[in-house]
């Protein structure tokens, strides 16, 4: 079972500052969410993670986007091998490693106090996905490529038979207010110091049905012109 050296966390994937980091205040509604999921960027993909090809790109996306106290380590993400239940996505950019989201199986591991106090999570425990992490390097951020990570992985998640997605939101950095009103997250409990950080993170659960993907047919639609695009421009395709 992969566990975090300190603990699982959502830092915030629009950096520090979720306003600052895409220019202008992020839209706070799933209706702006619903408009993107139409008009992703065709230079953006993603493809599973696979620590044993992506560590070293990990590694550098935690160095580049957590406080030194929040990242995660090489062992960490090896460790990440071991977790049968365990996913991610990496976020590419016409090729380039762009970010990730990952995370595995909600357990005492990762939402211990959620699992021995709220009759929700104890009865829905077989169906919710725990997000350990999620990050998009500063180059690449914007309210777009949140949105379709976001989409990814939640798409992802549906075709295993999952329907809740949780994870502890940073609150510092404005994630828990977008993924509140942009994500249609409820939440369950507030830590006002998590894993002795000094910082309130809120600990989150969406319900999977209330996030909008594209249908199948448009689905591949839009990944064959990804195709035929990344092949037209000589990027090796995932």
């Amino acid at each position: 079972m992969r566990v975090m050296r300190y603990g699982a966390k959502v830092a915030t994937p629009v950096g520090i500052d979720s306003e600052k980091a895409v220019g202008q205040a992020l839209p706070m509604s799933i209706d702006d969410y619903r408009k993107n999921m139409h008009r992703f960027p065709l230079a953006l993909s993603v493809e599973l993670v696979d620590p044993r090809r992506h560590i070293d790109q990990l590694v550098a996306i935690e160095m580049a986007c957590f406080p030194e106290a929040m990242q995660d380590h090489r062992h960490d993400f090896e460790e990440f091998l071991d977790d049968e239940y365990a996913s991610g996505l990496m976020l590419l950019h016409d090729g380039e490693t762009a970010g990730y989201i990952m995370g595995s199986h909600i357990s005492a591991d990762n939402s211990r106090l959620m699992l021995e106090t709220n009759p929700f999570i104890q009865e829905n425990q077989d169906f919710i996905f725990y997000i350990s992490s999620i990050a998009i390097l500063e180059d690449y951020r914007s309210a777009m490529a949140l949105d379709f990570l976001f989409h990814e992985m939640v798409g992802l998640l549906k075709s295993i038979d999952y329907r809740y997605l949780s994870a502890y939101f940073r609150k510092r950095t404005g994630l828990s207010r977008v993924m509140r009103s942009r994500y249609c997250a409820r939440i369950l409990h507030t830590e006002e110091n998590w894993e002795e950080t000094g910082e309130p993170f809120d600990y989150g659960i969406i319900k999977l049905s209330d996030i909008p993907t594209l249908s199948t047919p448009l689905d591949y639609f839009f990944q064959a012109l990804r195709f035929v695009r990344r092949k037209a421009k000589g990027i090796k395709n995932p």
